[in-house]
């Protein structure tokens, strides 16, 4: 009776360690999957925050270009301003008054960066880096903003003079965008002698040049952003 009782006791023994070992297997197996499944999620996040990003970075390589072209049609313009007899043909004055006018356009996505922040997704990123990186990414854009809004309202300011004692109709027309020019004697060369389009347009100017500023910021801001967030180790 002792012996056979001994055995059961061993038996049973062994029984619960297996029991034991196969509930630690399957919370192994269980931990692995949930593992798995939060890379998978993480990869999608990441694979999608690259992509916004990307996008981002050629919409704004695109105004950017159209920056340069606005400050160099304004620095040229404010170079011919009170000088009497300028020898510079009229098409020329309203070609540099067009492309000074032009108003910023970069309007970045933030729909899936507001997605992972509105869902507290933010702190499953494990990269560190990549964390802070679109921390400042978040001052910087607020930055531009209002910058863009200060830019629109000097450029506004500029349009609302020419408009007052000059012709957007000849800009347009030496510019490609209308048919005819105006068929009032008036010619936009005659705005370089008045002392209020210099200062809308050196208002205008300034703006610009600041916006420049913090547009190549923010142009190498996304770019570190999308070399982290393109990493083949996101767990890291």
């Amino acid at each position: 009776m002792e012996n056979n009782s001994g055995k059961y006791f061993k038996y049973a023994i062994g029984e619960i360690v297996l029991v034991v070992i196969g509930i630690l297997i399957a919370l192994q197996i269980n931990q692995w999957n949930e593992n798995r499944k939060e890379n998978n999620a993480l990869k999608t996040l990441t694979e999608n925050l690259n992509n916004e990003f990307q996008k981002n970075l050629k919409e704004l390589e695109i105004d950017l270009s159209r920056v340069k072209n606005s400050i160099t049609a304004s620095n040229t313009l404010l170079s011919y301003t009170g000088i009497k007899n300028i020898e510079v043909d009229n098409i020329i004055i309203d070609s540099l008054i067009y492309y000074a006018v032009s108003n910023p356009t970069w309007n970045p996505s933030s729909y899936v960066l507001n997605d992972i922040k509105n869902s507290g997704k933010l702190s499953t990123l494990k990269n560190e880096n990549l964390k802070l990186l679109l921390y400042d990414w978040d001052r910087l854009y607020e930055d531009i903003l209002e910058w863009h809004a200060g830019s629109t309202n000097n450029t506004n300011r500029l349009v609302y003079f020419v408009s007052e004692k000059g012709s957007l109709v000849n800009i347009d027309y030496h510019n490609n965008k209308n048919k005819k020019g105006t068929k009032f004697d008036i010619e936009n060369i005659d705005l370089l002698q008045e002392i209020r389009f210099e200062n809308d347009l050196e208002n205008s100017l300034y703006s610009l040049i600041e916006l420049e500023k913090r547009y190549n910021k923010a142009s190498v801001l996304l770019n570190k952003i999308i070399e982290l967030s393109n990493s083949n180790d996101i767990t890291k």
